[in-house]
């Protein structure tokens, strides 16, 4: 059966996306469906004989409605690669109903009354898991691997004073940027939780979203 413009399979169901009503992103998305493996935006330029550019313009257009995901290859040196691929049927389905909840229970929280900010830092503590050593360095560890198990893609720097663990892909991007003083106060309340549970003294710690446009920074400072 032919494919109507603008649309994508979920099961048995064709829901419409504006995003693909441009038929280059269309091509696209086709595209990576049809690779078996994840693939950068240069090799995607290539097959489609296009400026990188111009797919890397429509990747995120496509990455913004769930339709692909990316992820850093993982290099022993230089810088990693971001791979890109297609997500399947049944993960857009999840994905789908996933972002409807989220939404719904982050628009709960932001009505007015309680100080919505207070309430996400607060759940975010609760939330953080007991601490598996009593350092600084084993609390960022802990923090690294929750945040790699919810598909943040986390990258730990360390200059000075300041460790940086920088979230190179939000899993709750969409509903984050409508509710960040839910959303990203949520995860900053996690990793605040985990460094008190580590009982770390003298420490600061700050989560920036989105200092690049998709990726956000969580900062951990000594005194």
């Amino acid at each position: 059966m032919a494919r109507r413009k603008g649309t994508h399979r979920t099961g048995e169901s064709v829901i419409a996306h504006p995003v693909l009503a441009s038929r280059r992103r269309v091509e696209l998305l086709d595209v990576l469906r049809a690779r078996s493996e994840p693939t950068t935006a240069g090799a995607l330029a290539e097959l489609m004989s296009l400026h990188v550019s111009t797919v890397r313009f429509h990747l995120d257009a496509l990455l913004d409605a769930g339709l692909v995901t990316a992820e850093f290859e993982k290099a022993p040196r230089g810088r990693p690669r971001r791979l890109y691929r297609a997500v399947t049927p049944r993960e857009d389905g999840r994905r789908a109903g996933y972002r409807m909840l989220a939404e719904v229970l982050a628009q709960q929280w932001a009505t007015p009354g309680d100080d919505p900010v207070e309430r996400a830092l607060e759940a975010g503590r609760q939330w953080a898991p007991d601490a598996a050593t009593r350092t600084l360095d084993g609390a960022i560890a802990d923090a690294s691997g929750l945040f790699e198990e919810m598909g943040f893609e986390p990258e730990t720097e360390t200059k000075g004073k300041e460790i940086r663990i920088r979230l190179h892909s939000c899993p709750f991007e969409s509903v984050a940027r409508k509710s960040p003083e839910v959303v990203c106060s949520l995860h900053l309340g996690l990793l605040r939780g985990i460094l008190d549970r580590a009982d770390v003294p003298d420490v600061d710690s700050e989560l920036t979203p989105w200092d690049t446009p998709h990726t956000c920074v969580a900062l951990v400072a000594r005194r």
